[in-house]
């Protein structure tokens, strides 16, 4: 059978999010505040808005939570440095390996074309097509997010292979559409098939694409 796309989740998995997120929250508060950040994140993302509001709601609770006046120029800070979030050391040479053998590939992420937009400049050739929340209408875990996705690249579940690093919202719900799944193991999460790193994400590929 063969494997007509792979698609992955874009910050975290094949970007540093939490660098810049991080990095804002702690430089604005003298904390390590990323735990409550992503509370609120994850209750935000239950209905649909634009996920650069969500940023800035988020970190507009969390500074106040902690006696910390919030400004606009804040908010714009926080997008600004998620959308730059750096890429993770293997994600170029393993993305070079994956055009190299004329796989085509996608992104679905919880975010927005404007952000994306700046995290892929100067990549642009990497990645054949970009879906977002704003597309969609659902952010992952919903299956819809997924559903959707699938409909947008004209694919059945079965002939794609969706990489993330993150079980919960991506590889659950993608495993029960049919959608093959492969963990790319950044933070200590357990599924199979497991990848330490992008480039031996080619290894496999052949592997699963048996029926």
């Amino acid at each position: 059978m063969e494997v007509k796309y792979i698609t992955f989740d874009c910050y975290g998995t094949l970007f540093d999010w939490l660098y810049g997120i991080e990095s804002i929250i702690k430089y604005l508060t003298g904390e390590n505040l990323l735990e409550e950040f992503f509370r609120c994140e994850h209750e935000e993302i239950k209905q649909y808005q634009p996920y650069s509001q969500i940023l800035r709601k988020c970190l507009k609770k969390t500074l106040e939570n902690h006696g910390k006046t919030y400004y606009e120029v804040y908010g714009r800070a926080i997008t600004l440095l998620f959308a730059k979030s750096p890429p993770f050391p293997d994600t170029i040479p393993g993305l070079l390996k994956i055009k190299e053998k004329k796989y085509k590939t996608a992104i679905i992420s919880n975010t927005e074309h404007q952000l994306i937009k700046l995290t892929l400049t100067g990549l642009e050739d990497l990645i054949d097509t970009v879906i977002t929340a704003e597309d969609t209408g659902y952010y992952k875990p919903d299956s819809r997010a997924f559903t959707k996705a699938l409909e947008i690249l004209g694919v059945r579940p079965e002939d794609v292979v969706h990489v993330s690093s993150y079980p919960y919202y991506d590889l659950e719900p993608a495993g029960k559409l049919g959608v093959k799944t492969v963990l790319l193991n950044r933070y200590g999460y357990k599924w199979k098939p497991s990848i330490s790193n992008l480039e031996d994400l080619v290894n496999i590929i052949g592997r699963l694409a048996k029926p």
